[in-house]
């Protein structure tokens, strides 16, 4: 199967971001073995868990290319699509226990109920007929439902709200170090959240795939230092907050 130089540039980029974020995902559960704190463990999940959607084709890619076949639909799209809202509810348990603990319980059983709710609607649509989920116009480009695109933006929506709560309350801190954490993970949630929005809206050429997948990639790097603030970093970002 021949596939076009976007193509590849749009899954070589997407293999970036993933290993990126895998790698970020990693040390951060790494975190969880050494302090035995769960929240390190679910964010670990979560950062790993964001890149499903960018997953499938990545996956796909070598099958094209070496047995001229890709995944199924399915496949694709419960990759792509399912596995999101499951990440959103670890996300919040970590948000809310960090952020609203005392609203915790409702705030997540609200949202897993409604995450349950999508799942149902998902996978009865899935095996009804693929294209009431979306169609694919190319080898990793998909034209999705009115369905998808309005959960999808709930989904992201809440997901930005929550991350800008979660990063201003450390931006809160009379600590520096820690102020300046948040202010980097403020950063990193909307880079993530302009990267996939971009990327969903952006025509397919190869200025627009690398733009928006570079806005990915660094959101994976800010995450990074959200969590693992290098000292030469630190110090740096410091003395110039001061100046």
């Amino acid at each position: 199967m021949e596939l076009e130089f976007v193509e590849i540039l749009q899954v070589t980029f997407s293999l970036i971001f993933i290993l990126v974020s895998i790698i970020v995902g990693l040390l951060l559960i790494s975190k969880y073995f050494k302090y035995k704190e769960r929240n390190f463990l679910l964010v670990g999940i979560t950062w790993i868990g964001i890149t499903t959607p960018w997953l499938s084709g990545t996956i796909s890619f070598p099958m094209m290319i070496f047995f001229g076949t890709s995944l199924s639909i399915e496949v694709r799209f419960i990759i792509g699509v399912a596995i999101i809202p499951i990440i959103l509810v670890i996300w919040l348990m970590v948000f809310t226990d960090l952020v609203y603990r005392e609203r915790k319980k409702v705030i997540v059983l609200t949202y897993t109920m409604i995450c349950i709710c999508f799942e149902i609607t998902f996978f009865i649509l899935l095996f009804t007929d693929t294209s009431l989920i979306g169609t694919y116009t190319g080898p990793f480009k998909v034209d999705w439902t009115p369905f998808i695109e309005l959960t999808t933006l709930f989904f992201i929506a809440t997901a930005l709200v929550s991350g800008i709560l979660f990063a201003n309350k450390s931006m809160k801190s009379s600590n520096p170090e820690i102020k300046l954490k948040g202010k980097i993970l403020l950063i990193a949630f909307l880079s993530f959240v302009a990267g996939a929005i971009l990327d969903s809206v952006i025509p397919i050429n190869p200025v627009g795939v690398v733009f928006t997948r570079l806005i990915l990639i660094s959101s994976a790097i800010e995450f990074f230092f959200g969590f693992f603030l290098p000292e030469p970093v630190k110090k740096l970002l410091l003395k110039t907050n001061k100046m």
